[in-house]
């Protein structure tokens, strides 16, 4: 009895509005859909996340599409998880949902209360509904809603304990599939901590990015990303599905690795034009050292600290220069640095002194990414837009917690 666990797709994303990047995110897909066919799994669970917005564009759907087709084809069950990046913010039928409806054996369960129903009815039905058995396997999918951190810690207070009753009364061999996060793993935005997670025999969990294997008391997993969507998570070099066989008392897993390219961060100063050059090339020599995948070009985020008096225009020419020269793609961000002004606008400079951006690096002394993401979610917030707000308290847990800690 074996299933494949993955999470965290986000197929459909293309940070910094890079096509390599939203191709590479298709490539890990697919290339995970063939493992997923020539290992034969009796199921394939991805816990949220799916798509990286619930509104996917075209391209990234049909795809989507005809690799799931090819997968159910194959004889293997598709069960799907909501993640808040899949899931819209208003009351309608979710991506997920329509997948479901359109493809035979791919399930996305997602219960809609009753309007006569009691609490405690609603409660058990949300469980109940959820359940999906197949070859004496039990899977249960708990909901995601998106409502705010404190009502979902409530929903998963209660929702868990039925979880867990419910799981110890079946006959089958149990996994519980959810996207969320747990203390102590990611405190920012945990729902509830480890010791509240049902009985499962396997428990296939998503959203957090770095790949997480508990063994201990729960038998949890967070598979991780398939593709490192930021500069925090470059550091994480397990990617790919997680094979898990559940024919013994315990768990055995299998990680099965995927090819993408390598995805490196480098910081260099340049304080005169004629410098410019040899700066890049310097930095970027260093880097290539630790190249691990020689068939694809590598991507380097080169954070770039520049004097006033060198121009934007120069540097961006000589990138294309460089990148021609050692075959790389460079995605670059420029930062003046006599005024400690950063990215959160190249001519920030130019800003009065009560600027909230240079409040918040001068006088509190945060990072120019944290300051951006704070003003980012003060805009968002003003906009109403929670979706993005989720978003970037998801950026500030994974990114800036230990800054914003310093400052309670």
């Amino acid at each position: 009895m074996q299933i494949v666990h993955m999470s965290d797709l986000h197929v459909g994303a293309r940070p910094h509005n890079e096509k390599i990047i939203y191709n590479d995110i298709i490539d890990a897909f697919n290339e995970s859909m063939d493992l997923v066919i020539r290992e034969k799994p009796d199921s394939l669970i991805i816990a949220g996340d799916l798509f990286d917005s619930p509104k996917p564009d075209n391209d990234s759907l049909k795809i989507v599409i005809n690799r799931f087709k090819e997968v159910t084809n194959s004889g293997i069950p598709i069960i799907l998880a909501h993640g808040e990046h899949d899931t819209p913010g208003r009351k309608e039928s979710t991506i997920l949902q329509v997948l479901s409806s359109a493809i035979p054996n791919v399930y996305a369960p997602l219960y809609e209360s009753k309007s006569n129903e009691d609490e405690n009815t609603m409660f058990l039905n949300v469980v109940k509904e959820s359940k999906i058995s197949l070859n004496k396997l039990d899977i249960y999918v708990y909901p995601y809603k998106k409502v705010n951190l404190d009502m979902r810690k409530t929903l998963a207070d209660k929702l868990l304990k039925i979880y867990d009753k419910e799981i110890k009364s079946s006959n089958n061999k149990t996994i519980f599939v959810a996207h969320f996060s747990i203390d102590p793993y990611l405190i920012f935005d945990a729902v509830a901590d480890v010791q509240k997670l049902p009985n499962a025999n396997y428990i296939a969990l998503g959203h957090i990015h770095e790949r997480i294997i508990n063994k201990k008391d729960k038998f949890f997993v967070y598979p991780g990303s398939l593709y490192p969507l930021s500069i925090s998570e470059m550091k994480n070099k397990e990617r790919g599905p997680i094979l898990v066989d559940l024919s013994g008392d315990e768990p055995d897993i299998q990680e099965l690795k995927i090819n993408i390219r390598d995805n490196l961060f480098a910081r260099i100063s340049i304080e005169e034009e004629k410098d410019i050059l040899n700066k890049l090339r310097a930095g970027i020599e260093v880097k290539m050292k630790g190249i691990l995948n020689k068939n694809k070009e590598p991507i380097i985020y080169l954070d770039i600290e520049k004097t006033k008096d060198v121009y934007s225009r120069s540097i961006i020419q000589a990138i294309t220069k460089i990148e021609n020269e050692f075959n790389v793609h460079i995605i670059p961000e420029l930062r003046n640095i006599e005024k400690k002004e950063s990215s959160y606008n190249v001519k920030a400079l130019n800003r009065g002194s009560l600027d909230p951006f240079n409040i918040l690096i001068n006088e509190l002394k945060l990072s120019d990414n944290t300051a951006k993401l704070l003003l980012d979610l003060r805009d968002m917030a003003l906009e109403g837009d929670e979706s993005k707000v989720i978003e970037i308290f998801d950026k500030l847990s994974k990114e800036s917690l230990d800054e914003l800690k310093r400052l309670i």
